[in-house]
């Protein structure tokens, strides 16, 4: 049973990840395109960012039950597991800014709040990263 929580862990972790490089490839690209393109390819953006929240959803619930099926509880974690948990709470941060700043465009239409997912876009990227190595890490 383990084998397949790990399973879904690491498709949330794909879910999560896919969602997150697709909104920074097409975000980048949006920059060159001529106003009416831009409009709709940056449209994608909350769509991606659902998907990435989606996994970000099962990588918790599979974190939490692994915890406890696999190392008895929060006691028996490594010291690295608590570094990785740090930017694991960081990306959850992140991505409900994100969620909060797409609903704040949709509610007041502007759209010049977006200039808040340019920071908050790497911040989660970067607190995925860091997540995944101290996971590599802790539980070699």
């Amino acid at each position: 049973m383990n084998a397949f929580i790990l399973f879904l862990h690491f498709f949330g972790l794909m879910l999560g990840a896919a969602g997150g490089f697709a909104s920074g490839i097409i975000m980048r690209r949006a920059i060159s395109m001529p106003p009416e393109q831009a409009k709709t390819v940056r449209s994608l953006g909350p769509l991606l960012a659902h998907v990435s929240a989606i996994g970000l959803v099962v990588l918790w619930v599979t974190g939490l039950i692994l915890v406890w099926s696999k190392w008895n509880g929060l006691g028996s974690l490594p010291t690295l597991f608590w570094v990785k948990f740090v930017f694991v709470v960081t990306l959850t941060l992140a991505s409900g800014a994100i969620h909060m700043t797409y609903a704040e465009i949709r509610r007041t239409g502007n759209v010049a709040l977006g200039a808040r997912l340019a920071k908050l876009g790497p911040a989660a990227g970067a607190s995925a990263t860091l997540a995944v190595l101290f996971a590599a890490f802790a539980f070699n």
